[in-house]
């Protein structure tokens, strides 16, 4: 049986604007490591060591807050205001055509859910207590 519990983002987001002149570049699509993302101008693209993604801008307009000015790339800190529910997989899975591995984290927060490799979600995340306290 998997069982979600509530996590919270800790870690810091590093994101910028999708332009029109992206969208022309990339022609609508990221390739993350967990598959391929469409996107409209007005998204934002997420960045670590391990790759990049997309976060909607409805996502980052309602979810995140800015902490950090941008760079000469356009990239600023972002960090995530909400908690998301989320559970360790046994097995490789995919959701909405990305793909989690056997360890890999399932999150899933306002009925969207995505895969977060495993080493990431456990420098990223926080387990937060049913009181809402943040579990140390």
């Amino acid at each position: 049986m998997i069982t979600f519990r509530t996590y919270k983002k800790v870690a810091r987001t590093v994101a910028r604007l999708l332009t029109p002149q992206d969208f022309g570049e990339r022609q609508g699509v990221v390739h993350a490591p967990e598959g391929i993302l469409k996107f409209t101008p007005g998204d934002y693209l997420a960045k670590d060591a391990k790759g990049e993604w997309t976060i909607w801008q409805a996502t980052m307009r309602d979810k995140y807050v800015k902490v950090a000015a941008e760079d000469e790339d356009g990239f600023a800190q972002y960090v995530r205001t909400d908690t998301s529910f989320a559970a360790q997989m046994p097995e490789s899975f995919i959701i909405d055509g990305m793909r989690g591995q056997a360890g890999d984290y399932l999150v899933i927060n306002d009925g969207s859910g995505w895969p977060v490799a495993r080493e990431i979600f456990e420098q990223s995340y926080v387990l937060v207590e049913e009181n809402g306290a943040i579990q140390e």
